[in-house]
């Protein structure tokens, strides 16, 4: 079977571990694929979101446990997916995208008219 799905990580340990290698081999359709030790660039758009989580949502509010910080990123990911729209998918949201409800090379909003002031 080739596999259908690209799983990128980085070198941690969660992702080294014989569970995650035991979990891939079971999965024939998954292909892992490591990054290059201390390249987090090589992930950049997974940096980038978690970056995201942390400055838009998770520093500004008060935690207090694992059970808040578990809702709070919930909720984001939730706001993320569904509400906010993206610029690289032409201001569409992935959900719409994902469900093949947009185009995501048509921005599916009004662009505003710029006339001459003059």
């Amino acid at each position: 079977m080739i596999p259908a799905v690209t799983i990128v990580t980085d070198n941690g340990g969660p992702f080294r571990s014989f569970r995650f290698e035991g979990f891939m081999t079971a999965h024939p359709e998954l292909r892992h694929v490591r990054t290059r030790a201390r390249t987090p660039g090589q992930n950049g758009s997974r940096e980038r979101g978690f970056g995201s989580l942390k400055y838009e949502r998770l520093f500004l509010e008060e935690i207090d446990d694992v059970l808040q910080l578990v809702h709070h990123a919930e909720a984001y990911r939730a706001e993320y997916n569904t509400i906010r729209p993206h610029e690289a998918i032409a201001w569409n949201r992935p959900l719409d995208v994902h469900l093949g409800l947009a185009d995501p090379t048509i921005p599916n909003f009004p662009t505003p008219e710029n006339l001459p002031t003059t």
